[in-house]
C-alpha cells in the first residue's frame, strides 16, 4: 500500500460528517489510549465494530453505566441516528468513531484496552471469489487479540451458516482464544436484539452465535 493511498484512508477516516460532543478524534500516527476515549475513566471498556443504527450499544449503555462504550460506524445516517437516542435518554458513556474500521483498526487504539468487542452480522460475502473481503479471519484475529485484555471477549454474530463454519475453524485454528462455553450457540441470552437481528429472526433464519475469550 502506498504511503499517498494511506494518506488518504487517514483523511477520510478523520474526517467527521458533522459537529457532535459524541465523536472522538483521531490523529494520524498517535493511538487513542485509555485516558483518550472519556474525559472520566470507566470500570470497563466496549468496542462495538459496526454499530449500525445504534441499538445494541444504546441499550448496553444504559444498563451498564460504569463501561465506556466505543462504538464504529461509517455511515452517517446511522450515526445521526445513535446520537439522537444518545442524547434523549442522557446517556454519556458512549463515544462514536466515524471510521471504516477494516482500515487499520489496530493502528487507531493502544494495545489491551477492550474488556470486550462485539462484531454484529458483518457483510458475509457469500461469493467465493469476495471471501477475501471477510472481516473475520486469522489476520482480524491478531488484531482483536491485541486489543482486548487478558481474559477479554469477543463476540460474533452471523445469520450465514458457511461464515460461522470458516469462523469455527479459525478459532480451532488460533490456540489464543478459547470458546466461553461451546463453538457457537443459537442464542444468545440477556442481550439487546439489532432491527436487523429481529427482521432475520421474523423470516426464520438461524443465527450464529460465537464467543471466544482471550487467553
Amino acid at each position: 500500500m502506498t504511503s499517498n493511498f494511506r494518506e488518504k484512508q487517514w483523511k477520510i477516516a478523520t474526517r467527521i460528517p458533522f459537529t457532535s460532543d459524541y465523536f472522538l478524534k483521531l490523529n494520524p500516527g498517535s493511538k487513542l489510549k485509555k485516558n483518550d476515549l472519556f474525559p472520566e475513566e470507566f470500570g470497563t471498556y466496549y468496542l462495538e465494530l459496526g454499530s449500525g443504527w445504534g441499538e445494541v450499544a444504546v441499550s448496553l449503555a444504559k444498563q451498564n453505566p460504569n463501561t465506556g462504550f466505543i462504538l464504529m460506524e461509517k455511515k452517517a445516517d446511522r450515526l445521526r441516528k445513535t446520537i439522537r437516542d444518545l442524547k434523549e435518554q442522557g446517556i454519556k458513556n458512549v463515544k462514536l468513531l466515524s471510521v471504516n474500521f477494516n482500515w487499520f483498526l489496530e493502528e487507531i487504539f493502544e494495545s489491551g484496552i477492550f474488556d470486550e468487542i462485539l462484531l454484529n452480522f458483518p457483510d458475509p460475502w457469500p461469493k467465493r471469489r469476495h471471501h477475501k473481503h471477510r472481516t473475520l479471519n486469522p489476520r482480524f484475529l491478531d488484531t482483536i487479540y491485541i486489543l482486548l485484555k487478558n481474559n477479554g471477549i469477543f463476540h460474533f454474530a452471523t445469520d450465514y451458516g458457511p461464515y460461522a463454519r470458516r469462523g469455527i475453524r479459525f478459532f480451532r485454528d488460533d490456540l489464543r482464544f478459547k470458546p466461553i462455553s461451546s463453538e457457537f450457540s443459537l442464542q444468545r441470552a440477556n442481550f439487546p436484539i439489532s432491527h436487523f437481528e429481529q427482521e432475520k429472526r421474523e423470516i426464520g433464519s438461524r443465527i450464529y452465535y460465537l464467543d471466544r475469550v482471550k487467553i
